[in-house]
């Protein structure tokens, strides 16, 4: 009977049900926070300290980060839309750990945050940038080709009248 009320609707994404300890951004405080569901578009999370319907949370679990907006809450326990697709096997994988991260400004931190290192982002850029300048000045210099093409065109026809006239009142008398 369910199924058949609920036509021309997205069907609901599989749930995973888990018990993962987590730490929780909410505003500038970090709290304690349980994952009790997980689904690739979202999760079931509860806090002692819950955030207000439409705030954005940032979820941390040993070193994956879940940023999501709360969509709904009730008590202890509330939901988030994650902005992307969760790769659920990882998040249950991941290991709690064994004490907090260091920062990115520590100078012994070899930790990078990151999906890409800074580094390789900026030698990606470059290169993105150096390609650019390189398919911008090719199309310049075709655009400068076929203008000096059809100027050379319009110059030799008007050429062709010119000296045409006069061969021809030549040929004439003749």
């Amino acid at each position: 009977m369910l199924k058949a009320l609920q036509i021309g609707y997205k069907p609901r994404e599989t749930r995973h049900p888990v018990l993962i300890p987590a730490r929780m951004r909410l505003g500038e405080s970090w709290v304690e926070a349980v994952i009790h569901n997980l689904s690739s578009g979202g999760a079931l999370v509860a806090s002692d300290e819950t955030p207000e319907r439409g705030t954005y949370v940032e979820i941390r679990r040993g070193r994956l980060t879940i940023i999501g907006r709360v969509v709904w809450r009730k008590d202890r326990f509330f939901g988030i839309q994650a902005q992307g697709r969760l790769d659920i096997a990882a998040i249950i994988n991941e290991p709690r750990l064994a004490s907090r991260p260091r920062s990115a400004n520590d100078p012994e931190s070899s930790y990078e945050r990151r999906a890409q290192p800074r580094a390789d982002a900026d030698a990606r850029i470059a290169r993105q940038l150096e390609n650019s300048r390189r398919w911008s000045a090719a199309f310049q210099f075709g655009v400068f080709v076929v203008l000096a093409l059809i100027a050379a065109g319009f110059a030799a026809n008007e050429l062709y009248q010119i000296l045409s006239r006069p061969f021809s009142e030549l040929e004439s008398h003749l």
